[in-house]
């Protein structure tokens, strides 16, 4: 089903090899591969087929046909909302639980192309003309970014945190161009 694997994906996962202890390692790719299963579930639910999927650095692409604005809203939010759903077993799998909250936190960001910028591009689709939509959802997109940023500099060399959180705001940046 996977049509295509990008070189960052692999450098990703070959980053986190290196950089996870394992038992972390095994909870972030089971809360992802959880969280892309969520999307695919609740695409299969609405009737709808996946052509093909691939892996990036920043996650799966699932290709579909063209759906309404309320089903691609629940198809966008499938996948935090079941990685949420994880963090229910967090007495027994601990790591897993708190791999999938981050991950979930993550994508809910209103930063498009991740699941919380597509689920406020349906949103304003709904209820805007597509100009002002796209308007708003790129000035939304650009000040979370800058917020970031501004989180990351602040934790880094205010709260002296090291440049973890610097180099973490920077990569979301750049993973969502």
């Amino acid at each position: 089903m996977v049509n295509k694997i990008s070189p960052g994906f692999l450098l990703t996962l070959a980053m986190m090899l290196l950089l996870m202890p394992l038992r972390w390692l095994s909870g972030a790719i089971i809360a992802a591969a959880f969280h892309e299963m969520c999307h695919y579930i609740t695409i299969r639910l609405l009737s709808h087929d996946v052509t093909s999927v691939r892996l990036y650095s920043s996650g799966a692409r699932m290709a579909l046909p063209e759906m309404s604005r309320g089903r691609e809203l629940l198809c966008a939010l499938a996948g935090p909302v079941g990685g949420l759903l994880l963090t229910l077993l967090s007495p027994v799998f601990p790591r897993l639980a708190i791999c999938a909250l981050i991950q979930s936190v993550y994508n809910l960001l209103p930063i498009y192309p991740l699941d919380g910028g597509r689920a406020l591009a349906c949103l304003l689709a709904m209820y805007l003309s597509p100009p002002m939509a796209a308007a708003i959802l790129r000035w939304v997109t650009i000040l979370c970014k800058m917020s970031l940023l501004f989180v990351g500099c602040y934790i880094c060399f205010s709260v002296q945190w090291g440049y973890l959180p610097l180099i973490l705001s920077i990569l979301i940046c750049i993973r969502t161009k």
